[in-house]
C-alpha cells in the first residue's frame, strides 16, 4: 500500500488554484496561528513559497533577529530558515529609498515620471533607483499599463512592511490607471512626499473595513461594501481618494481630496458628492475642514458644480466644512513651471536644503 497517495494528491488539487487564491489561503492560515511548516504541509508547497507571500523571515532578519529566534517564531527548522536567507541580497536602507517605498506603498504605485516629481529627481536617477529596488526584491518588474511611463509597484511583502497589515496584491488596472496617476499627481501638487501630511485612500479603506467588521471580509463575488467617487453607492460609507494637511483658499487643516476625471449622471454625482462631504463631516481620525475636488475638463467641473448646487440645505447648509472645486489640469499646468524653476534654483543648494525647498514648494502650491 502506498501511504503517500493522499499526500501526493494534495499538491495537485491546490496547484489548480489561481495564484491570488493561494496567497489568500496562506495569509488566512497564518492569521489563524498556523506555522510556516503547517501551511507548507497542508497546501503541498515549499516554505520558500510561503515566505514569498508572508515575508516574515526577511522582516525579522532586517530587524537583526537571530536565526534560531526566527525559526521559533515562524515554525520552521533552523536549517530551513538558513536556506531561505542564504543568498538573499543585503540591501542598505537610505532615506531616499524609504521615501520612495513609503510613497509607492501609499499610492499603490506610481509611474516613473510621477515618482520623479514626488522625489524631486531627474528621470535617469529615478530609473536607476527603480532598477535597484527591483534587484533588491522591493518592487515588481516595471510594468507597461497605459501610454506613457512604466509603473513602479511595490511587492505585497514590501507593502505589508510599511502598512502594518497584509494587503491584497495590487497591479495597476487598465481602466483605473489614469485615476491612480492623477491622485498621485494631486498629492505631489498639494503636499509632496511628507508622509505626515497625507492619508492615503489605501489607509482610509482599511480603516473603513475595520470599522465595518468581519462582514467586510467578503468573497470576490459579493457586492462592493464601500462607496467612492469612482463607484458611488447610496447608503455605503464613502472612501476619499486621500486626505491632506494643508492650506486651501487660506484655510489650514485636513482636507478630503476627490479627483474627478469623468462626467457622471446627476444621480451618481449627487451620491458621490454627498458621500464625500458626509465622510469628511464624520471623520474621527482627522478633524476635517473641507473637501477639495480636482476636476478634469470643463464638463466634469460643471458636473460637480451643479451637484454642489443641489445639496439640500437641511443637511449641508450649516456644516462648518468648505467645498472647493478646481480644474485639475489648470492647477497642474500652474504647478509644473514653478516646480521646474524651483528645481533649477535648488540645484545650487545642498541636498538637505534642496529637499526642504521642494517640500516647501508643494505646500505653497496647495494654497
Amino acid at each position: 500500500m502506498n501511504h503517500n497517495t493522499k499526500t501526493a494528491a494534495r499538491p495537485d488539487r491546490y496547484a489548480e488554484l489561481e495564484f491570488d487564491h493561494r496567497d489568500q489561503i496562506i495569509a488566512g492560515l497564518r492569521a489563524t496561528g498556523a506555522t510556516y511548516q503547517d501551511i507548507a504541509r497542508q497546501l503541498g508547497v515549499r516554505a520558500r513559497q510561503v515566505e514569498q507571500v508572508l515575508g516574515e523571515v526577511a522582516a525579522l532578519r532586517a530587524r537583526e533577529v537571530s536565526q534560531a529566534e526566527i525559526a521559533r517564531r515562524v515554525g520552521l527548522p533552523r536549517t530551513t530558515v538558513q536556506d531561505l536567507l542564504r543568498g538573499q541580497r543585503v540591501s542598505r536602507s537610505t532615506p531616499r529609498k524609504t521615501t520612495a517605498l513609503r510613497g509607492l506603498v501609499d499610492m499603490h504605485g506610481m509611474q516613473l515620471d510621477v515618482l520623479g516629481w514626488f522625489l524631486g529627481m531627474e528621470r535617469n536617477h529615478v530609473y536607476s533607483l527603480a532598477k535597484q529596488l527591483h534587484a533588491e526584491g522591493r518592487i515588481y518588474e516595471l510594468d507597461d499599463v497605459q501610454a506613457g511611463e512604466k509603473w513602479v509597484v511595490p511587492t505585497r511583502v514590501t507593502a505589508a512592511r510599511y502598512l502594518g497589515w497584509r494587503p491584497s496584491d495590487w497591479h495597476p488596472p487598465l481602466g483605473l490607471a489614469e485615476h491612480y496617476r492623477a491622485v498621485a499627481q494631486a498629492r505631489v501638487m498639494l503636499v509632496g512626499s511628507d508622509p505626515q501630511l497625507w492619508t492615503s485612500e489605501r489607509v482610509l479603506r482599511h480603516r473603513a473595513q475595520n470599522a465595518a467588521g468581519p462582514v467586510s471580509r467578503r468573497k470576490p463575488s459579493e457586492p462592493v461594501l464601500f462607496s467612492s467617487g469612482r463607484e458611488p453607492r447610496l447608503g455605503r460609507p464613502h472612501v476619499h481618494d486621500g486626505r491632506f494637511l494643508g492650506v486651501v483658499k487660506g484655510r489650514h487643516g485636513w482636507w478630503a481630496l476627490e479627483v474627478e476625471l469623468s462626467k457622471k449622471d446627476p444621480e451618481h454625482m449627487d451620491v458621490a458628492l454627498r458621500g464625500a462631504i458626509r465622510a469628511a463631516r464624520d471623520s474621527t481620525d482627522e478633524a476635517m475642514v473641507g473637501v477639495l475636488y480636482l476636476c478634469r475638463t470643463t464638463g466634469v467641473y460643471d458636473n460637480v458644480t451643479a451637484a454642489s448646487q443641489r445639496l439640500p440645505d437641511k443637511e449641508f447648509g450649516d456644516l462648518a466644512l468648505d467645498l472647493v472645486i478646481r480644474d485639475f489640469d489648470r492647477e497642474w499646468g500652474k504647478f509644473l513651471p514653478r516646480y521646474a524653476a524651483m528645481r533649477e534654483a535648488a540645484k545650487q543648494q545642498s541636498p538637505n536644503r534642496r529637499r526642504r525647498t521642494l517640500i516647501h514648494l508643494t505646500q505653497q502650491e496647495a494654497s
